[in-house]
């Protein structure tokens, strides 16, 4: 008999049955990012996924209900993945822009995805409180509580400005420099004096 408050354990059929499902939605994502490292995020379709992974379209619906659900897995698992890194980094707010830094430049076509970069589209609804994890990190490491705090939104935005416009080739300077730039940026906006709140100057 299960105890008063617990969840019966879930029989080996249904356990396999679970381990099966996410395999096969992991065959399909590895499939979809291998399909837009080599052709774009455009490229990607259910049918293409299908016929690259050996599986009816039909089938594949199963698992995502569409493109949309596939590019929104790979928004979602980008921020929770880029936060991790951010808070591993350590305390520093040097360290957690350049985590952020070093993400986008390793992760380029999960980066491109997560911001909707080269005509890619997830709506950003849907993905606000893996948004917001990114913004509670870096909140963290300048030690406020305010989530509009506005430094947090100029680290964020100099840190992803570098990173795009490396990725479009309008910055073409090594990993070395871009931080380099990152960390200028940084130093320079904790030295100077914040303005009161609501000071529109």
């Amino acid at each position: 008999m299960t105890p008063s408050g617990q969840e019966p354990e879930p029989s080996k059929s249904r356990q396999r049955r679970e381990r099966e499902r996410a395999e096969t939605r992991a065959e399909i994502l590895r499939a979809a990012r291998e399909l837009a490292r080599a052709e774009g995020w455009e490229a990607v379709s259910m049918r293409r996924l299908a016929d690259r992974i050996g599986y009816s379209t039909n089938y594949a619906y199963r698992y995502f209900k569409g493109r949309d659900d596939i590019l929104l897995a790979f928004v979602k698992d980008g921020f929770a993945r880029l936060a991790d890194n951010m808070r591993s980094s350590g305390t520093s707010v040097q360290a957690a822009a350049a985590a952020y830094l070093d993400f986008a430049l390793d992760e380029p076509d999960l980066y491109q995805v997560m911001y909707g970069l080269g005509g890619v589209h997830v709506p950003a609804a849907e993905t606000v409180s893996e948004g917001d994890a990114v913004g509670a990190v870096m909140a963290d490491a300048l030690g406020v509580t305010n989530p509009d705090d506005d430094r947090i939104a100029r680290i964020w935005a100099t840190a992803h400005g570098l990173a795009a416009l490396h990725a479009i080739r309008k910055l073409p300077v090594d990993r070395a420099h871009l931080h380099r730039l990152l960390a200028a940026s940084v130093d320079d906006l904790l030295r100077a004096p914040r303005q009161p709140e609501g000071d529109a100057r």
